[in-house]
């Protein structure tokens, strides 16, 4: 049973690249960072210690010995400097399956066929645990063609079926029905971080559900005030819903110990039958209103875009605080809730140059561009500036010009590409907040 991965090493991020734009290419360097993330990657891959004297370590298209140079190598001949150095792919074995030479054997016919044609690799043997794995160094840049390691998942994918099929012709064992993580790696860590999902909106929903119920029909009835769709039936072997503007179900036992149907019914049963009742009330409850001004009352004072899109991040919990009840929010908003921090950036962009229309946004886009190529024309300047030979304070400050200049285009880069997003996205938004207003004003006369 053999377990794959793969990932790229990148130089030292604190290090800034600083290469010798010489034309003669023995001349060129690395940056420290870069050329030590790259040594220390393949020191670890080839430790004497875990390989037993580099007896199970080998090199394909390079020696191991000057592995990294002969990467660097290959890099500086195709001009292709800078970026991932590296790509590290990781093969391990069930306890006892394999023998360190048939480990090896195995590796090194896994790295030829996937990328043996085009690719400088160092493949080594770890014996020194109780799981004998390979890792595999593979160089960011071909020696063949100058291209670069293309890594995805369809990169994995290779990886694995290839790696299964090796093993199989072996005679070991590999995962059938490898099972993922279930949600995607973004889901997870926000979902880990506290931010909204639709695991803990529906586990808000759900909590707040029991607090209201003291049977399973009132739950299901307050989910479904909530806009959930529910399927509690009998023969049903797992409780499941699906939160509003969603398509997928979710088994409400995967939210947790607290979210099997044993708990819900134990939580919901345990409730006071008063204390229930006076949260309904409560929940039922409305407040006198007073004229008091209000964020909101500021916002709506702006025009134009700068008013949608304050008063839409002020819908979504964003404004006057990260403070959201997303299980309160209006179904038509809540699959925006994991845009929250790319529509508070549209809207500070319009709220710091106080663009309100359509032509003003062009016109503020297409000045950026404008400056864009102007600050280009001077860094490429610069960057011509510094092949020559010089005095070595003149060089030291065209270089922290040309760190300065690459600063603000990248900003006004992104300034664009904001604009692009909110020019693509403003009328979505409009729409959804007429229909918001529209409904809002429905309850409140119906509620009188």
């Amino acid at each position: 049973m053999a377990v794959t991965k793969i990932w790229n090493i990148k130089g030292n991020a604190n290090t800034p690249l600083d290469y010798v734009m010489d034309s003669d290419k023995t001349q060129r360097e690395f940056s420290e960072g870069e050329r030590q993330a790259l040594a220390d990657v393949i020191a670890y891959a080839a430790n004497e210690d875990k390989t037993e004297q580099l007896f199970y370590t080998t090199g394909i298209n390079c020696n191991v010995d000057c592995a990294r140079d002969q990467f660097d190598t290959a890099k500086l001949q195709f001009v292709q400097e800078g970026g991932n150095v590296a790509f590290h792919a990781y093969q391990s074995f069930a306890p006892g399956e394999v023998t360190p030479d048939e480990a090896h054997a195995i590796g090194v016919e896994l790295a030829r066929e996937l990328w043996g044609d085009r690719f400088q690799m160092v493949v080594a043997t770890h014996v020194n645990t109780n799981c004998v794995h390979n890792h595999i160094v593979i160089n960011s840049v071909s020696y063949l063609d100058g291209y670069r390691f293309h890594d995805c998942k369809d990169t994995y994918k290779a990886l694995r079926e290839t790696s299964d099929r090796i093993c199989r012709e072996h005679g070991l064992s590999v995962i059938d029905n490898p099972k993922g993580r279930g949600v995607s790696q973004y889901l997870y860590k926000t979902e880990k971080a506290g931010g909204p999902t639709r695991y803990n909106i529906a586990r808000q929903a759900i909590d707040e559900a029991i607090e209201l119920s003291l049977d399973v029909e009132d739950f299901k009835d307050e989910l479904k005030r909530r806009g959930y769709n529910i399927r509690f039936e009998p023969n049903r072997k797992y409780w499941t819903i699906v939160p509003p503007g969603w398509k997928k179900p979710i088994r409400i036992h995967q939210l947790g110990d607290a979210y099997t149907q044993e708990s819900i019914e134990r939580r919901i049963y345990d409730n006071d039958p008063v204390e229930v009742q006076a949260r309904v009330r409560r929940s039922n409850f409305r407040p006198a209103r007073y004229n008091l001004r209000r964020r909101i009352d500021n916002i709506m004072g702006r025009s134009g875009l700068e008013k949608l899109y304050l008063r839409y991040c002020y819908e979504l919990g964003y404004l006057p605080k990260y403070r959201q009840n997303p299980t309160r929010l209006h179904i038509l908003l809540k699959e925006d809730l994991l845009k929250c921090d790319q529509y508070s950036e549209q809207a500070k962009l319009l709220a710091k140059y106080h663009i309100s229309t359509g032509e003003e946004l062009a016109e503020h886009a297409e000045t950026a561009k404008v400056a864009m190529k102007t600050m280009g024309d001077q860094r490429d300047e610069l960057r011509r500036f510094v092949k020559r030979v010089g005095p070595a304070h003149e060089i030291e400050a065209a270089r922290a010009e040309i760190a300065e200049l690459t600063s603000e285009i990248k900003k006004l880069r992104r300034e664009v590409k904001v604009c692009k997003a909110i020019e693509e996205r403003s009328d979505e938004l409009a729409k959804k907040l007429q229909i918001v207003d529209r409904e809002t004003r429905r309850k409140e006369e119906m509620s009188r």
